[in-house]
C-alpha cells in the first residue's frame, strides 16, 4: 500500500474505537486544589503565554495528525482555522508524502495562518546526510515556523511495511537542529511517552522543546493492529506500552529544567491540561478530540470549550494566569 493510502487508513482507524491505550494518562490521579474564594474575577484570568518564541493566546498546540490525501485537507482547513480563531498552535502530519510530491501542498497548508505552525517528519527521515535537507525543504514549503521530529519506534515495529530503522536518529535530529537554526526543532513521541534517559540525549542534541506525548491516548501499535491482521497479534501486546503522560511530564521536567516540555498523550478536557501546567509542562497539545471535532464540522468550538473548561480550572486553582500553575496546586489522590 502507497504511504498516502496508510495515511487515509491512518485515519479513519484513528477515529474510531478499540484503539486507545489500555492503561491511563495518570493524570486522575492527580487533583487540583480547590480554592472557594479565588479572589478575583473570572474574565481577570489570563491563558496568554511564549512558546518558541511566539506569543499564543493559550498554552495548546493542535497536535499532528495528517496530510496528503483529500480528507486530509479539508480537516487541516478546519484545524488550521481553529488555531487562528483562537490563537493556539497547530502541528501539521508527516511531511514525508509532501517532499515527494509537493502537488499534496493543499492537503497539508490552507490560506489560515495560526500564530505557530510547525511541520513534522519521522525519525527515520531525519537520518544520514540528507536528513537537514529534508527538513529545510519541509520548512519551506510550508512556510513554517520550524519542524517537529515524530519518535514511532513501536508504531514502526509493529507496521508489516515500517521501517524500524533508528540508529543515526539522535545524530539526525543535532544535524537538523545545527542546520534549522533560528527556527525551532522540537522532537515528540506519537504517544508511548519518554524515558528520561530520552529526554537528557535530545536535551544535548540542542532541541528547543519535548514532547513527551504520553501513554494514555491513542496507542499507534493498536492502529497498525487495526489495519492489518498481520500485526494484529504482535500490536496487541503493547496495548498498555509506555510511559503514562503524567509521569513523562514529571520526569521530563526534572531531567531537563529549563527546556519547554509540552504534555500530550491521552489529554482530553481543560483541567487535564491546567494539571499538566501545574506539573511544569509549557504547554498541552490535543489530537484525538481535535481529530473528531474536524470531521464533525465542530472544531473551533472545540478549541473554544477547552479553552473555557482551563480558564475556569486556572481560576478555581487560585492563580491569576495558567503559568502561575505549579505543582503547589495539586495534591495526590
Amino acid at each position: 500500500m502507497s504511504a498516502v493510502g496508510r495515511k487515509a487508513e491512518h485515519l479513519r482507524i484513528a477515529a474510531g474505537p478499540g484503539v486507545e491505550h489500555h492503561g491511563s494518562t495518570h493524570f486522575e490521579r492527580l487533583r487540583l486544589r480547590h480554592r472557594a474564594l479565588p479572589e478575583r474575577d473570572l474574565r481577570d484570568v489570563s491563558l496568554e503565554t511564549r512558546l518558541l518564541g511566539v506569543s499564543l493566546q493559550a498554552p495548546l498546540i493542535v497536535s499532528a495528525m495528517t496530510g496528503g490525501t483529500a480528507e486530509a485537507g479539508r480537516v487541516n482547513a478546519a484545524l488550521a482555522r481553529a488555531a487562528c480563531e483562537h490563537g493556539v498552535g497547530l502541528v501539521l502530519g508527516s511531511g514525508r508524502a509532501l517532499l515527494e510530491d509537493p502537488t499534496l501542498l493543499p492537503t497539508f497548508r490552507s490560506a489560515d495562518r495560526p500564530p505557530l505552525l510547525l511541520g513534522n517528519l519521522g525519525g527515520a527521515q531525519v537520518r544520514g546526510a540528507e536528513g537537514p535537507a529534508r527538513a529545510e525543504r519541509l520548512v519551506e514549503l510550508l512556510d513554517a515556523d520550524g519542524i517537529v521530529v515524530h519518535l514511532n519506534a513501536v508504531q514502526e515495529a509493529v507496521q508489516p511495511e515500517g521501517e524500524p530503522e533508528f540508529a543515526g536518529v539522535a545524530a539526525g535530529i543535532a544535524a537538523v537542529a545545527a542546520r534549522l537554526a533560528p527556527f525551532p526543532v522540537v522532537v515528540k513521541e506519537v504517544g508511548f511517552g519518554m524515558d528520561a534517559a530520552d529526554v537528557l540525549l535530545l536535551r544535548d542534541s540542542g532541541v528547543a522543546a519535548i514532547d513527551v506525548a504520553g501513554a494514555g491516548g491513542t496507542n499507534w501499535a493498536l492502529v497498525e493492529g487495526h489495519r492489518q491482521r498481520t500485526a494484529e497479534s504482535v500490536a496487541g501486546a503493547f496495548a498498555d506500552w509506555g510511559v503514562p503522560t503524567a509521569v513523562a511530564v514529571t520526569e521530563a521536567v526534572q531531567a531537563a529544567p529549563g527546556l519547554p516540555i509540552v504534555a500530550s498523550g491521552g489529554i482530553r478536557d481543560g483541567v487535564d491540561v491546567a494539571k499538566a501546567l501545574a506539573l511544569g509542562a509549557s504547554a498541552a497539545g490535543l489530537a484525538r478530540p481535535f481529530l473528531l471535532a474536524a470531521r464533525e464540522g465542530t472544531a473551533s468550538e472545540t478549541a473554544a470549550v477547552l479553552l473555557r473548561q482551563l480558564r475556569v480550572a486556572v481560576w478555581a486553582a487560585g492563580v491569576a494566569s495558567a503559568e502561575e500553575l505549579s505543582p503547589a496546586q495539586l495534591r495526590n489522590v
